[in-house]
């Protein structure tokens, strides 16, 4: 039974379902249990024996220990209890009756914990006949026969156990386990119920007991109970608290949670959501780093895409805030440490050979810096997997917050034979996403878009990025740069993306390349020798 209310996995492959053959009680005379079925009558106060002779009635001692429980004399008997002598020793008897007739039997000595059953007779859920009429009614499933008496005794009218207990851990396969092969059985009746209360007990035999249920009958379907302090199980709540705890545990059970279905208290509180600014004062307001989002930053080649990620990368270093940049087209050095030092100090490319501060900036960029590259082995490839997994080493190495990919058309892109290419992306974008909230980062994007046309030069979208419109569906922060005119010292800069909830809106930015400062200003700032 899965979460669809139908079972899952084979059908066990041996029939046999008999119980394990119980440790009987010292006896000369003792002889086997008879595993043929006898017909008896709920309630009818008789039951079969272990050495074939019918038994009628409970002991005193009997009743007294029932009622001791909180269950009533004249719900024993209906529900068939009776004292079974033999060898000096009175057994309670409980007997399992299925579709009317009884086809096994759990005895009991009150005065010590000792149990077995019918030898070779098979195993049932005890009280399984409840099941048989249509109800709208929960079902709750008991780790043992007393617990479920106490839920019969307080009204509850639904209500089974199962008759071997718990196992000491959890199944691998639980629907195909030997021990549950009851369930297999009575798969037709718990098929057509929709809700269960799982009143197992609380310890780790039965937590370990409740796993292996929802497993086989779908978590959602499945309510499990709580028990107050320090009850363990059903009886004991009604022993310890009385009936209206125990209506309470019932009513009150808890819906097992089920992958991907939550309620509202199930989530955190959420901190206020915190950027840092991007260091473009055009885009102040506009669009942050933010950590646990993926931002998608696209234009078309040899726009200027590198000064404007070292624009935002200098400034998050000269805030303290470390970055590991995935750089396959750009050489680490000296292209790339030269431009975010330049950047970093604020100065001109002419100034930069003999400017003071220049070896102050590349000790910055030393410990707050870390790259990702295969330009000192040139065997290395990286796929998403590998990159990340170098990712994740920075980030917990050397606190990393932000992580760029630059860009994403050098990566290996490793697809799966039957995967298509707007698959392949989905899958990937998906992986980066995970290790952005599982590790608290930014990451940044740079991905190409397809060329345009010849004689198009219109800004490209998050939907023109290559290969698939994820880019665009997925992001949480889209940014465009785009020059009309490479001859020209100006550009757009596009916040086109914001996802809902996050700082920033969506803008067109006239910017430019400040060459004295190597870092992308405002167009307004523009400096007429510059052009």
């Amino acid at each position: 039974m899965t979460e669809d209310h139908e079972w899952t996995g084979d059908q066990p492959a041996q029939a046999n379902t008999s119980a394990p053959s119980a440790a009987r009680p010292a006896s000369t005379s003792a002889t086997a249990a008879s595993a043929s079925a006898a017909t008896a009558t709920p309630g009818s106060g008789s039951a079969t024996t272990a050495d074939g002779q019918e038994a009628t009635g409970l002991h005193p001692k009997h009743i007294e220990w029932i009622e001791a429980r909180g269950i009533s004399a004249d719900l024993a008997r209906k529900l068939g209890l009776t004292t079974v002598s033999e060898s000096g020793a009175n057994w309670l008897a409980v007997p399992y009756v299925e579709r009317g007739k009884t086809v096994n039997h759990k005895y009991r000595l009150t005065s010590e914990k000792r149990h077995r059953m019918d030898q070779g007779a098979r195993l049932t859920l005890w009280n399984q006949d409840c099941l048989l009429g249509d109800s709208n009614q929960p079902v709750v499933i008991c780790e043992g026969e007393w617990d479920a008496m106490t839920a019969l005794e307080l009204g509850w009218e639904r209500v089974v156990s199962v008759p071997n207990g718990a196992p000491s851990e959890a199944s691998d396969d639980p629907a195909n386990a030997k021990r549950y092969e009851f369930l297999w059985e009575a798969r037709d009746l718990l098929n057509r119920c929709d809700r269960f209360i799982l009143a197992t007990d609380d310890d780790p035999a039965g937590k370990a007991l409740r796993a292996d249920l929802i497993a086989m009958l779908g978590a959602d379907r499945c309510n499990f109970v709580e028990y107050p302090f320090p009850s363990k199980d059903l009886n004991e709540v009604l022993d310890d608290h009385g009936p209206d705890a125990v209506h309470k545990c019932l009513r009150e059970a808890k819906p097992c949670p089920v992958r991907g279905l939550y309620r509202m208290s199930d989530f955190p509180d959420m901190p206020e959501i915190r950027g840092m600014a991007l260091g473009i004062d055009a885009l102040a307001g506009k669009i942050e780093i933010v950590a646990g989002t993926v931002t998608v930053f696209t234009g078309y080649a040899n726009m200027g895409k590198t000064s404007v990620m070292s624009t935002i990368v200098a400034h998050a270093i000269a805030h303290d805030f470390p970055v590991c940049i995935g750089s396959f087209e750009t050489a680490p050095k000296p292209i790339l440490r030269d431009s975010i030092a330049r950047a970093l100090i604020g100065c001109s490319a002419n100034d930069f050979p003999r400017h003071p501060q220049r070896h102050a900036a590349f000790a910055t960029i030393e410990s707050h810096v870390t790259v990702i590259s295969n330009s000192l082995d040139e065997e290395l490839e990286f796929d998403i997997d590998a990159f990340l997994e170098l990712a994740r080493v920075s980030v917990q190495r050397d606190g990393s917050k932000l992580i760029c990919i630059d860009p994403w058309n050098e990566l290996e892109h490793k697809r799966r034979h039957d995967e298509t290419l707007t698959e392949y992306i989905g899958r990937a974008i998906r992986a980066v996403k995970r290790f952005a909230r599982r590790h608290n980062v930014a990451v940044w994007i740079v991905a190409h878009p397809t060329k345009p046309q010849k004689g198009v030069n219109q800004m490209p979208s998050l939907y023109d990025v290559s290969d698939s419109a994820n880019w665009s569906n997925k992001a949480d922060y889209g940014l465009v740069y785009h020059r009309k005119d490479k001859s020209k010292n100006e550009a757009q800069i596009a916040v086109v993306k914001v996802r809902m909830g996050l700082p920033g809106e969506c803008c067109v930015e006239t910017v430019m390349f400040d060459h004295h400062s190597s870092r992308i200003a405002r167009h307004h700032a523009y400096h007429s020798e510059d052009a």
